[in-house]
């Protein structure tokens, strides 16, 4: 083996552990989109269809009319973006519904408190720490 063969291979590796890495990004990512969404509580579904996933910066983006009581669009939406980033970059997960933080906090009847972000979360981070994602 000679010092190319050698730095090759380093690059190759390095490749390899960039490839895995992101696609863990985009797992981990696509899996606290999911569980935020479905523990949106739903009464018009305006909340639940306004989570957006932005990958630069915040968008702030509230649209009344955006509905979605499954949450399957809003999901779908949001994957398009996580599909494509890549290891270095932010995703970031948001809801400009001017009453999501009342809601978060235990608003809802629907729902308990911490049931969109903060126990969704923590249970993402558990399962990480686990080494179940």
């Amino acid at each position: 083996m000679n010092t190319d063969d050698f730095n090759q291979g380093l690059r190759d590796f390095q490749a390899i552990c960039h490839a895995k890495a992101t696609r863990q990004l985009r797992r981990v990512s696509l899996k606290g989109l999911e569980m935020i969404v479905q523990g949106t509580p739903v009464l018009t579904g305006c909340c639940r269809g306004n989570w957006v996933v932005s990958k630069a910066e915040l968008s702030r983006q509230y649209d009344a009319a955006k509905v979605d009581v499954a949450g399957g669009a809003t999901v779908q939406a949001g994957l398009a973006r996580i599909e494509s980033a890549v290891l270095g970059e932010d995703v970031l997960i948001e809801n400009s519904t001017p009453y999501v933080m009342p809601l978060e906090n235990g608003w809802s009847k629907q729902q308990p408190a911490g049931c969109m972000i903060r126990t969704p979360l923590a249970k993402l981070k558990q399962a990480i720490e686990a080494g179940a994602m």
